[in-house]
């Protein structure tokens, strides 16, 4: 499963940006940006999966690879600005907005470091992927348009993937709220089947008909493009939509009429219709099909029946982590408590003994609640301190009476 999610996303970072798919949920396209989720401890493969995809998949069309590190900086992977040539009718230090490439595959081995960039002050790195998977429009619209640097809806190709320890997961189910999480298409690196005996290694590449696959638009259209939307927010180019059985779109009106009629919705399944159309989307393209199959469309379905487990087991995971992490906090907190108890004790102890060898070196007695005066800041515990010196015999009851401070107490002869 983890290296099946590993080739879907290069498969869609390969596919253009302006193939979409049809508005099986709501009016508009949907984007084949995929983001995935393998979940693993440490040294548990998640690495290596995704190297075994680049083997077996190695061109995907000059994708940019890098980490994100901020909202804005994703927009800056796709655009650019240059100087508008004095030929073109270009002034001094005026520029235009340019395509510096149309896709981009990211990569993050460890969730802490998402979490990270997106605890720094004024962060949009996590809206602005919720953004970038549904193939929204990227970057700000600044009044000064020198300044201005966007990235148009549909006119970018994004995958993502993440590798997510369950004790740090909550990098991503924080984001419920955000819609986060409901995004990704989630893997395990743990196999229960896996062979005993290592397979034999593939030849070659993976056998995918991408010829099927459309090219990319012209990188002068491309820049056209992106001028375009930087100046009217409009893209000025044709989208090419995918094709997908009736059973899909069957499928897709069942579930928002029940929404419609107050059905509840677990969060965390929010956006499992449009994952589920991106994963017979990559499917069928890499079978060289521009058309979803109901095989597809039913094989996907069972994809998604494994990411929902493993997402849960994840959460579950991570749930078990953070009591144990409570638990030892607590009792740790009680064993410092306690230790400080022990040594607040200690102290009044040693100043009880001192006190009645300095004031009561006849050993006639003074009244507990003289002694508590002595003490000063440790007059609290001169009852507790007196009781246990008394219990050790190395104080005598010279007077008793119905309390610790009434009684009169000496040095033991």
């Amino acid at each position: 499963m983890t290296l099946l999610v590993d080739v879907l996303t290069r498969v869609s970072v390969v596919a253009p940006p302006n193939v979409v798919l049809p508005p099986l949920v709501g009016a508009a396209p949907g984007s084949l940006n995929m983001f995935v989720a393998v979940v693993g401890g440490p040294g548990s493969g998640k690495g290596i999966a995704s190297a075994a995809a680049a083997q077996l998949m190695p061109d995907i069309r000059g994708a940019v690879t890098t980490q994100p590190a901020s909202g804005e900086g994703l927009a800056a992977i796709y655009a650019n600005r240059v100087p508008i040539p004095e030929e073109e009718g270009g002034h001094k230090g005026e520029t235009r907005i340019h395509c510096v490439t149309p896709r981009a595959l990211l990569s993050i081995e460890e969730i802490g470091a998402l979490g990270g960039a997106s605890s720094r002050q004024g962060s949009t790195v996590l809206p602005t992927l919720c953004s970038a998977w549904s193939g929204e429009p990227l970057g700000a619209f600044n009044k000064m348009e020198s300044n201005r640097l966007t990235v148009p809806a549909h006119a970018y190709r994004l995958g993502l993937t993440v590798g997510v320890q369950p004790a740090a997961a909550s990098t991503l189910f924080d984001g419920v709220g955000t819609g986060l999480p409901q995004r990704f298409l989630w893997a395990e690196t743990i196999d229960l089947q896996a062979p005993e005996h290592r397979p034999d290694r593939p030849a070659g590449s993976l056998p995918c008909d991408l010829s099927a696959i459309p090219c990319d638009p012209q990188p002068n259209t491309l820049d056209a493009i992106y001028q375009a939307g930087t100046i009217r927010g409009a893209l000025g180019y044709t989208t090419i939509e995918l094709g997908f059985p009736d059973e899909a779109y069957r499928e897709s009106d069942m579930r928002r009429l029940a929404v419609l009629h107050g059905a509840g919705v677990q969060p965390l399944d929010s956006h499992a219709m449009q994952v589920k159309a991106k994963v017979s989307a990559l499917l069928a393209l890499m079978d060289g099909r521009m058309t979803v199959s109901v095989e597809d469309w039913q094989l996907a379905g069972q994809i998604m029946d494994e990411s929902t487990r493993v997402r849960d087991r994840c959460l579950e995971l991570m749930h078990s982590e953070m009591q144990r992490q409570k638990a030892d906090y607590i009792a740790d907190s009680d064993e410092a408590r306690a230790q400080a108890e022990s040594r607040k004790l200690e102290t009044a102890k040693r100043s009880v003994l001192s006190q009645l060898e300095r004031h009561d070196p006849g050993h006639e007695g003074i009244k507990g609640y003289d002694i508590s005066r002595m003490l000063g800041r440790n007059g609290k515990s001169a009852y507790d301190a007196i009781e246990a010196l008394y219990e050790a015999g190395e104080l005598d009851m010279i007077l008793d009476g119905d309390r610790t401070s009434n009684k009169m107490w000496a040095l033991s002869s």
